[in-house]
């Protein structure tokens, strides 16, 4: 919704997003300025940031098409189907990483 709101000139109300959510437009409207001020109303996204993150979605998504034996190995390496990364765009090394389970 946000998303919406940032790129689109137009875009449904928050009502509306509500009522396709099954909650009510007072909650709807506290969840979307709770996550504005968790990203310090930082919409934009640098190209690098970006490349990152895909290229973590397209090794997680492959990892999880793998055959079981494959994600087995992968899981022994130290790699988990199940954690996230948040990386910190002030880093373009990207070495101050904050991991989420």
């Amino acid at each position: 919704m946000v998303a919406a709101k940032f790129m689109d000139d137009m875009s449904y109300n928050n009502a509306y997003y509500a009522k396709v959510g099954g909650i009510s437009t007072t909650e709807m409207n506290f969840l979307e300025v709770d996550f504005l001020f968790g990203l310090g109303f930082q919409l934009n996204v640098t190209p690098n940031t970006f490349n990152t993150y895909y290229s973590y979605l397209k090794r997680e998504t492959m990892l999880q098409q793998c055959p079981p034996s494959i994600v087995e190995s992968s899981l022994s390496l130290g790699r988990s189907l199940n954690l996230h990364l948040c990386f910190n765009e002030e880093d373009s090394t990207h070495q101050n990483q904050q991991l989420a389970v």
